[in-house]
């Protein structure tokens, strides 16, 4: 979550124009390079947009839909840095698979824990299938 944002990024002060953590960047395309699967939640998609450009990920909706993605623009900065954001609901996750990188929205969306609680769960699926 903000942790994310926070320590393993500089995304929650410098939004797209962001630096990614040297030992998560390095650890992320050993995992890319040795073809293993990767799963990201919440705003730590942002860290695949930051590091293998032209990737997909979701981080939920690209418009705040009833309120529910009040972070909506996240997904027009991850646009901007050459990557493809798939709009997906709270429950879905994507599956990048020329990339191996399966991404859920989870917190970025305002919604139940249970709905949250089925789309880390399909995102932990569609990983274990990759792998």
């Amino acid at each position: 979550g903000f942790g994310v944002a926070k320590n393993l990024c500089s995304w929650a002060v410098d939004g797209k124009n962001c630096t990614v953590n040297e030992h998560v960047s390095s650890t992320l395309q050993a995992f890319h390079s040795a073809k293993k699967p990767i799963g990201l939640c919440c705003i730590s998609p942002v860290l695949a947009a930051k590091v293998f450009p032209g990737c997909e990920v979701t981080v939920g909706q690209d418009k705040n839909v009833d309120g529910r993605f009040p972070d909506a623009e996240t997904a027009a900065a991850i646009a901007e840095l050459g990557c493809k954001h798939i709009c997906k609901n709270v429950n879905e996750s994507h599956v990048d698979k020329a990339n191996k990188i399966v991404t859920t929205c989870a917190f970025m969306c305002k919604a139940p824990l249970h709905e949250i609680f089925d789309g880390i769960g399909t995102m932990v699926q569609e990983v274990l299938k990759l792998a």
